[in-house]
């Protein structure tokens, strides 16, 4: 072979040569991004606004009734923080009972819809507030995060 024919043959070898020998190296960074928001502080302030007539030493309008009932033993609270009529209710304490399941319903709606949570985690929160401030000893029902039933 004459150098003529050579010389391209010779380029594209040094071309593919060159080629194999580039080397890229990419550096990226992942950084996370870190939103803390405490979902469970938001929900509780909303639920201690919503039920502040509750929380009060002498409690007023339905609560008034609804503690009466609750005293008694007659019902007990929920881990859904709802009432719920328990052996020895009249039918007065079942429809106030009802009555008031449907105000907490309506409040716990709100409050999910404001909080951009579900209705059960603000009815979970709230349970655990009710079985926090209730003192031992005050012969209330409250049902545990499982399902079961005590006095307090």
């Amino acid at each position: 072979m004459n150098g003529a024919k050579m010389a391209p043959v010779a380029a594209v070898a040094a071309a593919l040569a060159a080629a194999g020998c580039i080397h890229v190296t990419t550096e990226s960074e992942i950084k996370p991004i870190h939103i803390t928001m405490d979902v469970n502080l938001k929900v509780d302030r909303e639920l201690d606004k919503a039920f502040a007539d509750e929380n009060r030493q002498k409690p007023a309008g339905s609560y008034r009734e609804v503690k009466a009932i609750l005293d008694r033993g007659v019902a007990g609270v929920t881990n859904k923080a709802l009432l719920e009529a328990r052996e020895g209710a009249t039918d007065g304490d079942k429809i106030a009972v009802a009555e008031e399941n449907m105000r907490r319903m309506k409040r716990y709606e709100e409050i999910a819809k404001a909080s951009e949570v579900s209705v059960e985690t603000v009815q979970s929160r709230r349970a655990a507030q009710i079985r926090a401030k209730l003192p031992a000893g005050c012969g209330v029902w409250v049902q545990d995060d499982a399902g079961a039933w005590s006095k307090r």
